[in-house]
């Protein structure tokens, strides 16, 4: 018997030794935007005809017709703490393809594009000799306030709060949104949470 019990004895200190060997966290996966678009009603509204609506407690949008019908909807991410983005109703008051922020960007290399400084808002002292400004680019701008709030494409991670007052959207929704949306058009920033939408809901679509 003593020969079994020598040979099994490897096998029990292993079972016991890995009872308290400290375990791994989890992996936490990337929560990527969702986001859905019905297609067949964009192509029939007319721009302008739509009303934008974002909701900061579910940090979801949708954009509707005259009618209600949800054309676009899609998570988004609203501003930071102590940079919350406001609540009201907007009227979107510049619509750019491409908007660079005079506050947030970067210092830069002219000839060769490198980049010297990555946040020049926490940057002190003087700008690096040699370098120019860059602010960061904001795609599909619709600007809501006159001291720089606006709804654009912007990377994020689903659920969390990442901008300092702008709305980030994922590309794709967001460029509809700005197709179909004009200077003029309605934006309503609300605190009540949008109902969870069956589409949405079925969505896992990265952002671009």
């Amino acid at each position: 018997m003593l020969p079994r019990i020598i040979v099994c004895l490897p096998l029990v200190l292993s079972l016991v030794s890995c009872q308290h060997w400290p375990k791994r966290p989890p992996a936490v996966a990337f929560a990527h935007p969702r986001w859905h678009i019905d297609a067949e009603r964009c192509a029939a509204t007319k721009p302008g005809k739509v009303r934008l609506d974002i909701s900061l407690a579910s940090h979801t949008a949708q954009l509707l017709d005259e009618h209600s019908c949800v054309l676009v909807e899609m998570d988004v991410s609203p501003g930071l703490p102590n940079h919350e983005t406001p609540v009201g109703d907007f009227t979107v008051r510049e619509k750019l393809p491409v908007k660079r922020s005079n506050l947030y960007g970067q210092y830069v290399r002219p000839e060769t594009g490198e980049v010297v400084v990555m946040r020049t808002w926490e940057h002190e002292g003087p700008k690096p000799e040699g370098t120019r400004y860059l602010g960061i680019a904001m795609p599909f701008w619709l600007r809501l306030t006159d001291d720089g709030v606006g709804v654009h494409v912007g990377g994020f991670e689903r659920g969390k709060c990442t901008s300092h007052g702008c709305v980030r959207c994922p590309e794709a929704p967001q460029k509809q949104c700005w197709e179909l949306c004009k200077v003029g058009t309605l934006v309503r920033v609300h605190r009540e949470a949008h109902a969870a939408h069956s589409l949405l809901e079925s969505q896992a679509v990265p952002a671009n």
